[in-house]
């Protein structure tokens, strides 16, 4: 099902790249987070999410996956006109918009 992907663990190496990008990318998401307006638990757990799907579904030996900024802006977005067109479930509906991005952007990389 995965292929060779996991035949050449590195265990040490992902342990360190992951610990790397977690210290520098800690204060860029908590920044994002505070910059888009939901607040910066919400950049923390975005961050989160976004490590933890990219290395579930796969990345490259090269990709850091973390926020960027012109990802800020496009979400900003994104969730000002869902909070204000659907108030009550608009962070939820941001999140789908979110997962199926992601989804077509998976898609276009094989």
């Amino acid at each position: 099902m995965f292929g060779r992907r996991f035949d050449d663990i590195n265990l040490k190496g992902d342990l360190f790249g992951g610990v790397t990008t977690a210290i520098i990318s800690l204060p860029l998401a908590l920044a994002f987070g505070v910059a888009s307006g939901a607040g910066a638990e919400a950049g923390l757990w975005g961050a989160i999410m976004v490590g933890f799907f990219a290395a579930l579904f796969g990345g490259s030996n090269t990709l850091i996956s973390e926020p960027t900024g012109p990802m800020t802006v496009i979400m900003t977005a994104v969730l000002t006109s869902m909070m204000a067109k659907y108030p009550e479930t608009g962070m939820a509906m941001t999140f789908t918009v979110v997962m199926m991005a992601g989804h077509f952007r998976s898609c276009l990389a094989l």
